[in-house]
């Protein structure tokens, strides 16, 4: 009988907690369209006191986005394989180049000062220089982009290979594991959470430069169409390409966290759920 009845309060309590789970999503979700509408409420009441040629409301920026989706849809491609290509670029060379210097201290002591003069160097000003000496193709934003998101997974992977538990990395060796064996399955793995930490920053960074290169280089991308659409003065043309911009930003942001997710989970170095 006793079992029984610990196992109904057991039952109970876990419809209970769902539901509260349930309705916490639920809240936010509505304050989130709450603020959305807000922001949509916002941006219509001050466009309405300015000229539409200057700042064009939501209406006239979706009408600009129908009109012009035949150049957005193809800037859009574009931009999306350039953030790809680079953000892939700088994440590999990151992850390869952290692993190596966080697992030296000879190599961090040498190497530190120059990865923070690098970082100090702003990327977005070297654009009109290494498009001139790339051309105005797809390579110079790939570069640039991959030069914008190596650093932060670069310093995640450094600081995510060194606070490890230096019991396991021992463990790993009396049992005979070679210095890749420890690296790979242990450092590594319990690195995770720091690098793709990295990973979400730098893919942001790198939608940034891949926009800032096609606004120099001007030929294709978003940000040349962006370009296109001053030149005519069709504002409602740069906010539709603006929005689309920024939906492309989301899904990679949201993308890299989906991922992030799924490999800590594998992994069980998930975060707890909420209780």
């Amino acid at each position: 009988m006793r079992e029984v009845t610990r196992e109904f309060l057991k039952a109970k309590e876990t419809r209970a907690r769902a539901t509260r789970l349930w309705r916490e999503r639920v809240g936010e979700n509505l304050a989130r369209l709450a603020v959305l509408l807000a922001v949509l409420g916002l941006w219509h009441v001050v466009a309405a006191r300015h000229d539409a040629a200057l700042l064009p409301g939501p209406g006239d920026t979706y009408a600009g986005l129908v009109r012009g989706w035949s150049l957005i849809w193809t800037g859009a491609v574009d931009t999306v394989t350039e953030i790809a290509l680079g953000f892939a670029a700088g994440v590999v060379a990151g992850l390869v180049l952290g692993s190596l210097i966080g697992q030296s201290k000879t190599l961090q002591g040498v190497l530190h000062p120059f990865l923070i003069l690098y970082q100090a160097v702003p990327k977005i000003g070297l654009a009109p220089m290494i498009v001139l000496l790339l051309g105005f193709g797809i390579l110079p934003k790939v570069v640039l982009a991959a030069m914008s998101a190596l650093f932060p997974v670069l310093e995640n992977t450094i600081l995510g290979v060194q606070r490890v538990d230096e019991d396991g990395v021992r463990l790993f060796r009396a049992l005979g594991a070679s210095p890749f064996q420890t690296y790979w399955k242990f450092r590594l793995i319990h690195a995770l959470p720091s690098i793709m930490t990295g990973v979400r920053v730098a893919v942001v960074l790198a939608t940034v430069s891949v926009v800032v290169a096609e606004f120099v280089a001007g030929r294709i991308g978003l940000g040349a169409t962006m370009m296109v659409g001053y030149a005519q003065l069709d504002t409602a043309l740069v906010f539709g390409a603006l929005v689309v911009l920024t939906l492309i930003g989301l899904a990679y942001y949201f993308g890299v966290f989906l991922i992030e997710r799924l490999v800590l989970r594998w992994f069980n170095l998930a975060p707890p759920a909420r209780s």
